[in-house]
């Protein structure tokens, strides 16, 4: 245990800089900001936050295809584990997981995703980013550097870990005894404000409320922290990845090793970043170079509100030496008169509040600043620009904007390329039960097939091949426009012009119903050609002249 405290202070120590930053961001996202008595008095946010991370957001491609080659080529194989990924991602909803882990990465420059073996089924999973930390000596761009890698903030119900039968009976009775403590009962308690913390930024990140039944009814919460390292073993002289789970940084509840637990011995986690850098493993995020700009905006928003809150009041100042006058506050009406002692402009005077009339300029040429540097332009944002430009320069404003996003894009496909491999590779060490799939018929229909892990498993294995949607259209365009140029140099040539067609009703995303009739009426019309054709072959020759008209 000491050991482990050691590597999780030095882990904390390394992350725990980011925090503030994170918060921040976090909500200047959600339109949440902080006042002071100084500069920033009214609750005001311009969401430059929100709409920088939707924009940038909305320009990542959506989840990737994936196509599984069984490397021997055994096509029944690749068919079935082609569906058994297409059941997992629709039930595990990994469109839901991209984009909480894009977001992530956005708002605070890494994201990770836990896979891991549940009920003889794989789940994948996007942490929270408070609750991992790695080795400070891990390299960025592969986490199996790292000596140790560390998920808290695990939080469960008492009664749960009790009926937990992999966690240790010794484990568990300390658990019990120490809870009774009084610093048990108030560790507990610190524990419901954590998860009370936590709860706020999962049910904002999209997460469904219903996950959160399990701890209502007064259950006394128990932090778990779920600590994978390295550990010499004497027997076979060598290190060992384990998993260490213990409560409230004391209680050891379980310690196995890895292979033993999943059947794999890498760590089951998948990581990736937006910038990333050679020595500082948490990188900066996109919200980073927003967040400075976007707290100015907001004081200079909160000066211009309460200016002219001030100029709305009509305050005047009076001349306290004056003798005789006590001044009265009157409520104000149409053409009612306020009486003054005298002559008014002698004895009072209204305060002087000038307007803040260029606020507007300075926020739109710092709102222009960030866009640059973001690559979310006004027109990304669906905005026109002020000025006039012309469509050769919008064209071109576009193509740059949409080049700032292609490093995240290369970042993020090897972050799928290596899910992948994890995912068949705990598939291939736990899958041991039959499941049902179904796959849809050409004609509509939903077919259902029980298959077994003998029918997938593949002594060669997979290769996913990763590609995004806007590639393929990209790619699908680029194929027709080459065969468009084979059949002006070969008119004649009858297979290139079908693989064509046939290309091009593929990009159309007809239903089977709807390619079958497009296919019955082309073969149709060939029909008919060659009838024609041959009818025309088969008259007399004079038949087949314009008739002369004769000469009178």
């Amino acid at each position: 245990m000491q050991k482990l405290q050691k590597e999780k202070k030095v882990a904390l120590d390394f992350i725990e800089r980011r925090y503030e930053q994170w918060t921040d961001n976090y909500e200047l996202y959600r339109n949440k900001v902080k006042t002071n008595r100084l500069t920033q008095r009214q609750e005001v946010n311009i969401p430059l936050m929100k709409e920088t991370i939707k924009t940038i957001l909305s320009k990542v491609d959506d989840a990737p295809m994936v196509d599984w080659k069984e490397l021997s080529g055994d096509d029944m194989k690749e068919l079935i584990f082609q569906e058994k990924w297409n059941n997992d991602y629709d039930r595990l909803n990994m469109e839901g997981i991209d984009i909480q882990d894009k977001k992530t990465v956005l708002l605070f420059g890494r994201a990770f995703k836990k896979l891991n073996w549940v009920d003889n089924k794989i789940d994948i999973r996007a942490l929270d980013i408070y609750d991992v930390v790695v080795d400070p000596l891990t390299d960025p761009l592969n986490l199996e550097t790292a000596r140790f890698v560390i998920q808290k903030n695990i939080f469960r119900s008492l009664r749960d870990i009790l009926a937990d039968e992999r966690y240790e009976k010794e484990g568990k009775a300390k658990l019990k005894v120490w809870l009774t403590q009084p610093e048990g009962i108030l560790q507990s308690s610190k524990d419901r404000e954590e998860w009370e913390k936590k709860l706020e930024r999962l049910k904002s990140m999209g997460v469904d409320s219903s996950e959160f039944s399990l701890f209502a009814g007064g259950d006394v919460i128990v932090n778990l922290t779920e600590h994978y390292t390295n550990i010499w073993n004497d027997k076979i002289k060598e290190y060992e990845r384990r998993v260490i789970v213990y409560a409230n940084e004391t209680i050891e509840l379980l310690n196995e090793k890895l292979e033993d637990l999943i059947g794999v011995d890498f760590y089951p986690f998948i990581t990736w970043a937006e910038d990333i850098e050679t020595q500082d493993f948490w990188s900066d995020s996109v919200a980073d170079l927003v967040r400075v700009p976007n707290k100015i905006l907001n004081i200079w928003f909160s000066q211009m509100v309460e200016n002219r809150t001030l100029r709305n009041f009509q305050m005047h100042w009076y001349d306290a030496t004056t003798q005789g006058y006590a001044p009265q506050t009157y409520e104000p009406g149409p053409g009612r008169m306020l009486p003054a002692p005298g002559d008014p402009s002698k004895t009072i005077m209204p305060v002087d509040i000038q307007g803040l009339d260029e606020t507007m300029n300075a926020i739109n040429f710092l709102t222009t600043i960030i866009e640059r540097g973001t690559g979310a332009t006004a027109i990304e944002k669906g905005q026109g620009e002020q000025k006039q430009q012309t469509l050769g320069e919008i064209n071109v404003l576009v193509g740059k904007a949409k080049e700032r996003v292609i490093t995240m894009t290369k970042a993020y496909r090897r972050s799928w390329k290596e899910l992948t491999q994890k995912y068949q590779a705990i598939l291939n060490a736990n899958a041991n039960k039959k499941e049902t799939l179904f796959k849809k018929g050409r004609d509509g229909r939903m077919w259902p097939k029980v298959i077994f892990p003998s029918d997938w498993r593949s002594e060669m294995g997979y290769e996913a091949l990763i590609s995004s949607t806007s590639e393929q259209e990209e790619d699908s365009v680029k194929t027709l426009q080459k065969f468009q140029v084979a059949m002006q140099q070969f008119p004649e040539n009858k297979i290139i012009r079908k693989i064509s067609q046939k290309r091009m009703l593929e990009t159309l995303n007809l239903s089977p119903q709807e390619l079958a009739e497009v296919r019955e009426f082309e073969e149709q019309f060939e029909k008919e050609q060659v009838s024609q054709e041959f009818m025309a072959g088969a008259m007399p020759p004079e038949q087949n002249q314009l008739p002369v008209t004769p000469l009178m």
